[in-house]
């Protein structure tokens, strides 16, 4: 296995928020508040897009879970996380979207100042988000959800695999979306206070 060596500074000033959940629990829409007080974002999704698009693939979802998965496997499960960090600059506050492995979760672990979130909500509601958003790959009906579901919810026997459920559990502190996004705005804003955030 090809190994890279990822140099962390050893010191941080500034906070970093991660952001986790089950597809369509809104994770992106507590990205975009975080965003509007100031943080810079950075996302797995994205950071995988980027590979895809250099290998002339469609960015499309089934694409991002076999692309992600292929390398961890091969450069190490964190390895997403690694390039991720390396974008980071020191005196900025940011959200990072979307952690689907544990390894991911522990390197961002690593760093003071860091805190991963976890943002819940039900089946039925997070179903027809997706619906909604119908981004390519998104499900069409149940069935597909469903299927998608049990891909992405808990792959412990694999190491390199889609593990939402797991990151979930490793959240620092967790964010109810289940009401309107002023209600998800005003559990945003009492996370930044229980983080002392100014």
């Amino acid at each position: 296995m090809v190994t890279h060596i990822f140099i962390l500074p050893s010191f941080w000033t500034e906070m970093i928020i991660g952001v986790t959940g089950l597809v369509g629990s809104g994770k992106g829409a507590v990205s975009d508040i975080l965003v509007g007080k100031g943080f810079f974002k950075l996302g797995h999704s994205g950071i995988i897009d980027e590979e895809l698009r250099r290998r002339g693939i469609s960015t499309i979802r089934d694409n991002q879970v076999a692309v992600a998965n292929e390398m961890r496997l091969k450069m190490g499960p964190e390895y997403w996380a690694k390039k991720l960090i390396e974008r980071i600059e020191p005196g900025k506050n940011y959200v990072v979207e979307g952690f689907r492995n544990t390894a991911e979760v522990s390197e961002f672990k690593k760093i003071s100042g860091f805190f991963l979130a976890g943002v819940a909500a039900g089946k039925k509601r997070r179903f027809e988000w997706l619906l909604k958003r119908a981004r390519p790959g998104d499900p069409k009906n149940m069935v597909e959800f469903e299927k998608n579901e049990g891909r992405d919810f808990l792959q412990v026997g694999l190491s390199n695999g889609q593990q939402n459920a797991l990151c979930f559990s490793m959240a620092d502190y967790f964010v109810s979306n289940e009401g309107t996004l002023d209600d998800l705005s005003r559990q945003v804003e009492l996370l930044l206070s229980q983080l002392d955030f100014k």
